[in-house]
């Protein structure tokens, strides 16, 4: 699968065009509208809601992003869309609330956050969720993770597409993995 072209063209604001001191905390509507504003392309995160709906928000915990703790995937979709964003007015979004704030006007980069922190097999249901909420969009849009089961299963479920592998040196003392893991 081709990368679309729009991809090729505009830079991109990396969780959307955050800024706290300005009310627009990573990953939010604001952060998304003044990105589409500016005409970046967007990257977004996704983690998995416990009733399995694919929230765009960055971190495995709240802890760091809103005034609550605690796990995401822990918590349905509709008590995260009420758990307010530090530095901002709103609530954490589900990806298709975002797919439709986005319309199609710039491209969007979906990173499929590794849901055990083994980046092994155990994928799925983020998977899922991110396809079904892909089906209808057609705008520009890839995805990425840095499991490659997770990019794997996205060529099945999605084939129609882009997809791509997030890499890095993977040095020990960097990643809470197994050495093997980061060997691989």
């Amino acid at each position: 699968m081709m990368l679309p072209v729009g991809f090729r063209r505009v830079p991109f604001a990396h969780r959307a065009l955050h800024d706290m001191a300005d009310g627009r905390p990573e990953n939010s509507r604001a952060a998304i509208q003044a990105a589409i504003d500016a005409g970046y392309g967007i990257e977004i995160d996704v983690q998995l809601s416990a009733d399995g709906a694919a929230m765009v928000f960055h971190d495995y915990a709240l802890d760091r992003l809103t005034g609550a703790t605690g796990a995401v995937r822990l918590r349905s979709a509709v008590e995260l869309g009420e758990i307010g964003l530090a530095g901002g007015a709103e609530g954490i979004p589900g990806l298709p609330e975002v797919l439709t704030l986005i319309a199609r006007r710039v491209p969007l980069l979906i990173e499929i956050k590794d849901q055990d922190g083994g980046m092994g097999p155990d994928v799925g249901p983020l998977e899922q969720a991110v396809a079904s909420g892909l089906q209808d969009y057609d705008g520009e849009v890839a995805v990425m993770s840095f499991n490659p089961h997770s990019v794997g299963l996205m060529a099945d479920l999605a084939p129609q597409v882009a997809r791509g592998l997030v890499t890095s040196a993977y040095h020990y003392e960097d990643w809470p993995l197994p050495r093997a893991t980061c060997d691989r």
